[in-house]
């Protein structure tokens, strides 16, 4: 249906105004005849009930006289049409009757009249609703009619607006915009309006201002693409000058161009320097079977592939050995990429490079390669020979100085026991000393097997609770030592990937050390805890016990090395290197800061293999 915007716009006003009044007018007497048609039939029982009420005593009384009254006040309601009183056994006792009024529909309701629980008559009330609805008719009439006058007042002051404030400027618009698409730009859209058209007219305004310098630029374009034609000859001059200069650059250098028919294993371009290359005339490579014949009957099936597998996206890289003229060999890197014309022929180009000095020094580097993979053998097995020996010293220590010191420790004992009360006190004291120094030869032969078998033991490695194994450690010192008061604080939840036999001997010797070291304190104090440090959980041991001389850290991991005299603490010098030992075998680092008289703190890492296979460990210094 093709309707012009004014007619559309109308219909919609008409529908949009009537359809609402007519929806409301409809629900709105269906509502008022359902109230009227309520309050009729309470009117109408109440009636009944009333005149039922009333009827008593003069029907007990048999005194027609004194009901008519209230029969006659009933009667003068319009709705009432007839009232009639029974008597239970007289019949008709009162009766009113006004046929006049019935003018819809008759409703009747009869009541019994009873005293001291006897039934003495009837009242019957008939009620029309003629006159109800005939004043609800007039009230609608009343609606219509104001409904039509607004609706004629609203559509009135819709229209006259519709007609100034869009019809009018949409007319106007609309013929701008058709001189607009018949590209006639000398009339400009004037548009003062601050509304949505007044917005489109000035956009409509910026679009014709638009094409106009749009159609001035091409105008400039046009000149400018003639200028663009005249000196196109003179470009394309310069570029076949340029690729003359690229020609003479790439065939001066070491880089041979080559194109070539994959199925004919033929060349149809080759670089001039292709002639020092093999020492033929370069007329002699566009011949069949070029290829064929100067390629190395062993490399011949590294061609196949470039040459027979053709692809249109392929690119190869092949090394190979060509014969010279001379019968000389001459490895040449060759690459090839696959083209396919227009015409759907095959095509083949690509680049040769003699690489024969680099194939020789590669095959010299695998010849020293093969010299070193040597030498590292009769290394290892030098090492393995000093291992071997290293192992057998560590028998021999462990077994055969342990059975003198043994024999020497069980006589002192016997004299020092049996023939002590006849040795004067520096025999006596011989003695002790011989005991004491037997008893650290023993420590210090333990010490160092200790030593041995942490450097060679296997380290398995599982998720550690580092945390309960230093809590561990703290307790069997507290058990050692009950009389001593340290304030201990390991922090909960740390864990790591570790060797848990390992790593108790580590936890071990530190906090031993700390233990140790802080017995001289009145109030000492030690801390077991972890710093992340360059991504990596660096565990830390603090005390504040003596401490050292940072002067002398570089000795403090040696086996059997002291930085304190023998009176200030118990021990050989070995529980560091041993520690220090343990932490590599996990690829960790472990290292110490401290003052004197200020306490120590020793730092460890142990490195989670499993994030970083084969890292090292390389942490920060805190």
């Amino acid at each position: 249906m093709n309707l012009s915007l004014r007619t559309a716009l109308i219909l919609a006003l008409l529908l949009g105004t009537l359809l609402p009044a007519s929806i409301n007018g409809y629900f709105s007497l269906n509502r008022q005849l359902d109230k009227a048609e309520a309050d009729l039939h309470a009117a109408h029982a109440r009636i009944a009930d009333v005149l039922a009420l009333g009827m008593q005593e003069p029907l007990w009384n048999l005194s027609p006289e004194a009901g008519r009254p209230l029969l006659q006040s009933f009667m003068s309601d319009e709705r009432v049409v007839r009232i009639s009183v029974n008597d239970a056994t007289l019949g008709n006792f009162l009766s009113a009757n006004r046929p006049d009024r019935v003018t819809g529909h008759l409703y009747k309701l009869s009541r019994i009249v009873s005293k001291q629980g006897n039934n003495i008559g009837t009242v019957t009330v008939e009620l029309d609703d003629g006159y109800v609805v005939a004043q609800i008719h007039a009230n609608q009439r009343f609606y219509i009619i104001a409904v039509a006058l607004q609706v004629a007042i609203s559509m009135g002051l819709i229209l006259f607006l519709l007609e100034s404030r869009l019809l009018r400027p949409v007319h106007k618009l609309t013929r701008q915009s058709l001189k607009l698409a018949q590209q006639d730009l000398t009339e400009g859209f004037e548009w003062q309006r601050n509304d949505e058209l007044g917005t489109l007219g000035r956009n409509l305004e910026h679009t014709r201002l638009s094409l106009r310098q749009l159609i001035q630029a091409l105008e400039q374009k046009n000149l400018q693409l003639e200028a663009d034609l005249l000196s196109r000859r003179q470009i394309e001059s310069a570029l076949r000058a340029s690729e003359d200069r690229y020609r003479r650059l790439v065939e001066n250098t070491q880089v041979i161009p080559w194109d070539a028919h994959p199925e004919a294993w033929s060349f149809t371009y080759v670089g001039p320097q292709a002639e020092d290359l093999l020492g033929y005339p370069l007329a002699s490579w566009y011949q069949e079977n070029f290829l064929v014949n100067v390629l190395h009957p062993d490399d011949r099936h590294l061609l196949y592939p470039v040459f027979s597998e053709f692809t249109q996206t392929r690119h190869s890289q092949v090394e190979c050995r060509f014969i010279g003229h001379d019968g000389r060999v001459v490895w040449v890197w060759l690459a090839a990429s696959a083209t396919v014309n227009a015409d759907g022929s095959k095509h083949l180009q690509g680049y040769l490079v003699d690489i024969s000095a680099r194939r020789h020094t590669a095959q010299e580097l695998e010849n020293y390669r093969n010299h070193l993979e040597e030498a590292i053998e009769q290394r290892t097995r030098a090492m393995a020979t000093v291992q071997h020996e290293s192992d057998a010293l560590s028998w021999s220590i462990s077994h055969d100085l342990r059975t003198p010191l043994r024999t020497i420790d069980g006589f002192s004992q016997v004299l020092q026991e049996d023939y002590g009360e006849k040795l004067d006190i520096n025999a006596r004291n011989y003695l002790s000393r011989i005991r004491t120094a037997v008893l650290n030869m023993s420590m210090l032969i333990e010490d160092l097997i200790a030593l041995t078998r942490i450097s060679r033991s296997e380290v398995r490695r599982q998720e550690v609770d580092v945390s309960a194994l230093a809590q561990d450690v703290i307790e069997e010192l507290e058990a050692l030592e009950p009389e001593r008061k340290v304030s201990v604080r390991v922090r909960p939840g740390l864990t790591a990937w570790a060797d848990p036999r390992l790593l108790r001997v580590v936890l071990h010797n530190l906090l031993h050390n700390a233990w140790k070291f802080t017995a001289t304190r009145d109030h000492a104090d030690i801390e077991f805890g972890m710093n992340p440090t360059g991504g990596q959980p660096v565990f830390y041991v603090r005390d504040n016990g003596v401490g050292f001389d940072m002067s002398q850290a570089g000795k403090l991991f040696t086996p059997f090395h002291r930085l304190h005299g023998p009176g200030e603490a118990a021990g050989n010098g070995i529980g560091l290197a041993i520690a220090q030992r343990a932490i590599h075998r996990h690829d960790g680092r472990i290292w110490a800061r401290s003052k004197a008289n200020e306490g120590t703190t020793l730092f460890f890492t142990v490195p989670d293999l499993r994030r970083e296979p084969g890292a090292r460990e390389f942490a920060l210094l805190p």
